[in-house]
């Protein structure tokens, strides 16, 4: 799977016992046609879970729950979840959250807007200004 920078919630960002990521502006994949999925990946030894929120608003100020989901995390290597993009937003800015279920220590945390189909994200597989970075 390739993530464009600018669709990057968390990238390889180490675990806290909760976060929230900077707003992403989702109105470029708004009338696209095709799949638009958001992809989380957590991964570093030990268990541990994630409860993650999904939140849009229209002036990247206030914004308002749009669903939930969780991701278990059994040991390691990692654990992978993808599902689609709730739709249609009403609005133009999105935001992931999450609060942590177990030690933090060595876990490290992806997320981000992808196309189509789920794939594993191999480490480093995201443009940035034009080239894979590796």
């Amino acid at each position: 799977m390739i993530a464009d920078q600018l669709s990057v919630f968390f990238d390889k960002t180490p675990a806290a016992a909760s976060a929230v990521s900077p707003a992403l502006n989702v109105s470029p994949y708004a009338g696209r046609g095709g799949a638009v999925n958001i992809t989380v990946i957590l991964s570093g030894a030990g268990a541990a879970a994630l409860a993650l929120t999904l939140e849009e608003s229209a002036d990247n100020l206030a914004f308002t729950h749009v669903s939930s989901y969780t991701l278990e995390k059994p040991g390691a290597p990692g654990a992978a979840l993808s599902f689609a993009l709730p739709g249609p937003l009403q609005e133009k800015f999105v935001r992931l959250g999450y609060t942590l279920t177990g030690a933090p220590a060595g876990l490290k945390i992806f997320a981000a807007v992808t196309r189509g189909h789920f794939a594993p994200y191999a480490e480093g597989q995201y443009i940035d200004r034009g080239k894979v970075v590796a």
